[in-house]
């Protein structure tokens, strides 16, 4: 096992610059998830710590040593990538076990290995067939095993997951997050699966356009967006943001939506402001489509709303309902028993405990 820290580190391809001053620091034994959207830099950033790709600017330390210069063999990191990357020509026994006969362990210790990681992963009863012959979710088994034989001190994961079906994701997650529970190994994963992040990671670093946007827990991340986009990127359905103006009514702070027929002011008393937002400034006000609910007594900071169904949307375990809401489209989630009909209104709770407040210049939340 082992700590890694990234350190400014910056990559171009050309003229374009892909990682811009990326700090990182992962602790032993942790899982992070790096997250973002397609060419926000994740893989190259995964590339860089594995050694498969150069730096331009700053430092790569595993435990404390840099490694810019060493080679991806001397690092002792294994990687498992989207693509599987088996022979095809070799068993599932030969692949599982080459990287061992390259560095020339005993054949004792090889046995032992693949006895313990192929019962593990259990691809025991497939050492002697050929990747041709095996599903996505016996490959990928495969391709862990592989890694897992070579027990580095942090394991990298490229988007493995997003070649197989729904219903295999969801058991090879289970078996990834099993995985890092009975090894405790470092483990840095690569996707842009927010469902994935939430559900493995001890923390996500959610990346765009080569920049950190934030680091956390997954509930500080889906909690607390420091950011618009990270607001936005976390969740399904997508957090809903209402534009509008801070300000003050009888010294209580308030939101007014900027699209409205009447004069409505949404207090913000129970909200924690970063830093005190000044009068008439323009402003993002953010909940998630789960904060909207039933009228419920018990909620001490909540705005009754009336609401008429626009859309509606049942999911098997609940209904997401989408509302106008100010001159905006929402959605909410709702019991999937609740009577809910197009244009019929609904009486309605918005929990003002749960909202987010976003500066609308910088898209940072105040």
């Amino acid at each position: 096992m082992a700590t890694l820290k990234v350190n400014n580190l910056t990559k171009n391809f050309g003229k374009t610059q892909v990682l811009k001053q990326i700090n990182l620091e992962v602790s032993d034994g942790e899982f992070i998830v790096l997250l973002g959207p397609s060419g926000c830099g994740k893989s190259t950033l995964l590339n860089i710590i594995a050694g498969l790709e150069s730096v331009d600017e700053g430092e790569i330390m595993i435990d404390e040593y840099v490694v810019n210069r060493v080679e991806p063999k001397d690092r002792n990191i294994a990687m498992v990538f989207q693509s599987y990357a088996l022979y095809p020509a070799m068993t599932v026994r030969d692949n599982v076990i080459f990287g061992l006969k390259q560095r020339k362990v005993s054949k004792e210790h090889i046995e032992k290995s693949l006895n313990h990681f192929s019962k593990m992963l259990q691809i025991d009863q497939l050492l002697d067939r050929k990747p041709a012959q095996l599903s996505g979710g016996q490959r990928q088994r495969v391709a862990m095993g592989r890694a897992l034989v070579r027990e580095p001190q942090i394991f990298l994961f490229d988007e493995p997951l997003s070649n197989l079906d729904a219903k295999l994701r969801v058991e090879m997650r289970h078996e990834i997050n099993k995985l890092h529970e009975k090894l405790g190994t470092t483990m840095i994963y690569v996707t842009h699966d927010q469902v994935e992040a939430m559900s493995l990671a001890t923390r996500i670093a959610v990346m765009n356009e080569g920049i950190i946007q934030q680091i956390g827990t997954p509930q500080e991340i889906y909690d607390k967006p420091n950011s618009v986009f990270v607001a936005d990127f976390i969740g399904s359905p997508a957090i809903n943001l209402i534009h509008g103006t801070f300000s003050t009514d009888q010294s209580s702070p308030c939101f007014i939506p900027e699209q409205q027929k009447e004069n409505v002011k949404i207090n913000l008393n129970d909200y924690s402001f970063n830093s005190e937002p000044k009068e008439g400034q323009k402003i993002i006000f953010g909940f998630r489509p789960e904060h909207i609910s039933l009228r419920d007594a018990s909620l001490k900071s909540q705005l009754p709303v009336d609401l008429k169904p626009t859309l509606i949307e049942l999911t098997g375990y609940e209904k997401e309902v989408s509302f106008e809401f100010y001159g905006n489209e929402i959605t909410g989630r709702l019991p999937r028993h609740m009577d809910t009909e197009l244009g019929s209104p609904i009486s309605l709770s918005l929990d003002l405990s749960e909202i987010s407040i976003f500066d609308c210049e910088s898209t940072l939340r105040i």
